[in-house]
């Protein structure tokens, strides 16, 4: 599940501090309760989210294979789930929203799937945790940006996943060369350096319900992503996404210069794995090898 920018939304309930409790992971899940039943109307057609989605599971399609049993962290509404399953590989979602675990089960079973998608509802350190074992391990979005305990998680996947295998996962970062350039041009440089602190409000969708209702939210570095990592893991793959081209919360602008971000695209395709420009995007892909 993926998390929209627009930082100062308000919540009539106060928020917990990003810690591993109980309180925090149920103030997640409500705020994604209120927004499972129209969360793909509105990220389905969300473009920008839509390529960073592409590129996810193209990567996971180049190291899981048919047969395979992988964990996905952050299932949602159970999309990439039930489209890793069409491809053969056999997939155990998890997510910490009752209500998006429901739609995900509900997806699966209009598919027909129910012999190659499990789902069940869990934190993303505690459904690390549970043991194996597993080919591999997915998680699309910025699920992991609201993950207090991403050691836990890191320690859970070395445990759960086989040798030599491969956790593929996206985060949001905390540096952007897009916001950095944008928005001191349009008279907002504060919202260009927002996220350098160590939490930020976010609303958990950009439309409906989900624009008031906000959740804190780390944003890393992926040298910091990965340091949670690196004792068990070796960095195999990394890829800039949204580093010349708008973060996914700009959408609407984006649409409105579509020739133009095409062309941008096209040039972060070529570029996004660069040294320098791929620890530059608004979201980063890495694939990490179990060692």
């Amino acid at each position: 599940m993926s998390v929209s920018e627009s930082v100062g939304a308000k919540e009539g309930t106060s928020r917990p501090n990003f810690v591993p409790t109980a309180a925090f992971y149920e103030h997640v899940a409500r705020g994604y309760d209120l927004v499972a039943a129209s969360y793909d109307d509105v990220e389905g057609r969300n473009e920008l989210s839509e390529r960073v989605r592409r590129y996810t599971l193209e990567a996971a399609l180049k190291v899981f294979k048919p047969g395979d049993r992988i964990l996905e962290l952050g299932c949602g509404t159970g999309r990439d789930a039930v489209a890793l399953a069409r491809r053969g590989i056999r997939v155990d979602g998890t997510d910490v929203s009752p209500a998006m675990v429901a739609t995900a089960k509900a997806r699966v079973r209009r598919e027909n799937l129910g012999k190659m998608v499990s789902i069940r509802c869990a934190a993303a350190a505690s459904a690390a945790s549970t043991g194996g074992p597993y080919e591999g391990a997915f998680s699309n979005g910025a699920v992991l940006n609201l993950e207090p305990d991403l050691e836990a998680v890191a320690r859970g996947l070395h445990h759960s996943l086989s040798s030599g295998s491969f956790a593929v996962l996206t985060a949001a970062n905390r540096l952007s060369l897009f916001e950095l350039a944008f928005y001191p041009i349009v008279l907002r440089p504060r919202k260009a350096f927002r996220k350098l602190g160590r939490e930020v409000p976010i609303p958990v969708s950009r439309e409906g319900n989900g624009r008031t209702y906000v959740v804190p939210t780390r944003f890393l570095t992926p040298r910091e992503f990965f340091s949670a990592f690196r004792s068990g893991f070796e960095m195999a793959h990394q890829r800039g996404i949204q580093v010349l081209t708008p973060p996914w919360n700009l959408v609407d602008m984006a649409r409105l210069i579509h020739p133009a971000i095409q062309s941008l695209e096209r040039m972060e395709d070529r570029l996004g794995t660069a040294p320098g420009l791929r620890s530059l995007g608004a979201i980063y892909l890495v694939s990490l090898a179990r060692k």
